[in-house]
């Protein structure tokens, strides 16, 4: 199970300074706010176990009005928390500067929250095959997750197993409705 504490959502508002302005003990210092962090790991994890616990941070920048005034101190104490938690992995969406969907106001802070955090680490956001590979060669991450590439190539692994380019995906058919931009990009061929 993956809990979803990246992108602007609920966690993620509580985690970052700019959004949380609340003066009790989920509010002020880094400490704090990592709180609702912390308890809905364990939560989930003593449900489910912590094996089969996953957590998605989005240590970028401004993403849909949150944002924090010190983003590195606050992901890496994230990051210890998740470590004392021992969960499965933590998967993290951070752009870099060429950013399709976002970019970052600051350096990428991944490889500290590396050093804090020894589980599986899983980078995701404008990764091509020969990107993801040279991350996972580097030591930045242990896997890359794909995301909007699979709209374009339902295909996606068979296409790197063999080298396959990519095709595109057409941003305004992310969240149409109806097949187009869900069911009509071809394999290849």
């Amino acid at each position: 199970m993956q809990i979803h504490a990246a992108n602007g959502y609920l966690i993620d508002e509580f985690l970052r300074d700019g959004t949380n302005h609340r003066t009790d003990e989920y509010g002020g210092p880094v400490e704090n706010r990592v709180r609702l962090l912390r308890e809905v790991v364990q939560v989930v994890a003593e449900t489910v176990g912590a094996d089969r616990t996953g957590v998605r941070l989005s240590p970028n920048g401004a993403i849909q009005g949150c944002n924090d005034s010190d983003p590195a101190r606050l992901f890496v104490a994230a990051a210890e928390v998740l470590q004392e938690a021992g969960i499965a992995y933590l998967e993290m969406r951070e752009p870099g500067e060429g950013g399709t969907f976002g970019k970052p106001d600051h350096p990428p802070i991944a490889p500290a929250m590396r050093r804090v955090f020894t589980g599986p680490m899983i980078l995701n956001s404008d990764y091509d095959p020969a990107g993801a590979a040279a991350a996972m060669a580097d030591g930045k991450a242990d896997a890359i997750a794909f995301g909007r590439p699979y709209i374009a190539n339902p295909d996606l692994p068979q296409r790197v197993a063999n080298g396959v380019p990519l095709a595109k995906d057409v941003a305004r058919t992310w969240y149409s409705q109806g097949q187009e931009g869900y069911v009509d990009y071809p394999v290849a061929a």
